[in-house]
């Protein structure tokens, strides 16, 4: 297994310099940190991280990961890319073979047993996997389900059910995703300028491809993508904290 790291997001003003809010530090860990203690659960190969050019020239990320993940690989983006789906081609010469890849937003923390929800892909021996939680909130992409429960349709931005998808995409075959994802920006269907990595289901869907989904529970669930949502994450740690010392 390979896995893929999406780098964008915003910078954090801390103490003056305009750091990628993924660089936060809470408890001696950046968010980073977490991200990566969580992924190698899964036990890839390699972990590919596709990061801003511009983040690496500033703070260095590059070195940052390479002391916190030995099986690291840094793909640099140069500049603004046309989406998640763009962004994620730039590793397409690592990941465009038969074994199983998972790309995830680096901003987006899961927490929940990873091996079991990609042990459940395999064992409904789905060509591809998504996660669930429950929302509406038109921030996210929803899956909608056929009688046997697997995804039939995805749509991003536009609630069409209850299953709020988080950045957790599982391809049994790094080729298909890869497939995919030219396919999508081949159509040039974009989402508000947008290419979305949850449009490569919908391809996979149109190619007869068996969609797997698993669902969390909302509190398992951590977007950081603004300082107001990281800074319920540092206070439900704290609370945890709290918790655990009484």
């Amino acid at each position: 297994m390979k896995i893929v790291v999406l780098m964008g997001g915003e910078n954090l003003d801390i103490k003056g310099e305009r750091y990628p809010l993924y660089m936060t530090e809470f408890n001696e860990k950046l968010i980073l940190e977490r991200q990566i203690r969580a992924l190698q659960t899964l036990g890839p190969s390699e972990i590919i991280f596709c990061v801003r050019r511009s983040d690496v020239q500033d703070f260095n990320v590059d070195d940052v990961i390479r002391q916190i993940a030995e099986n690291a690989v840094c793909v640099e983006v140069s500049g603004s890319t046309t989406g998640s789906v763009c962004t994620a081609l730039l590793a397409a010469e690592r990941i465009d073979r038969d074994e199983e890849i998972v790309l995830v937003a680096v901003d987006e923390l899961i927490d929940a047993d990873l091996t079991r929800i990609v042990k459940r892909f395999r064992e409904k021996h789905g060509d591809a996997g998504v996660v669930a939680f429950r929302s509406v909130h038109p921030r996210y992409s929803f899956a909608l389900l056929d009688e046997d429960g697997f995804v039939c349709e995805v749509a991003e931005k536009r609630p069409v059910s209850k299953h709020a998808l988080v950045s957790f995409y599982y391809f049994r075959k790094g080729s298909d995703f890869v497939l995919c994802a030219q396919s999508v920006v081949r159509k040039d269907r974009k989402i508000r300028d947008t290419f979305f990595i949850s449009q490569t289901i919908n391809e996979m869907v149109l190619r007869h491809k068996k969609v797997a989904i698993e669902f969390i529970k909302n509190d398992q669930f951590h977007p950081m993508k603004t300082e107001m949502q990281l800074a319920q994450y540092i206070s439900q740690l704290h609370e945890q904290k709290e918790t655990f010392l009484h």
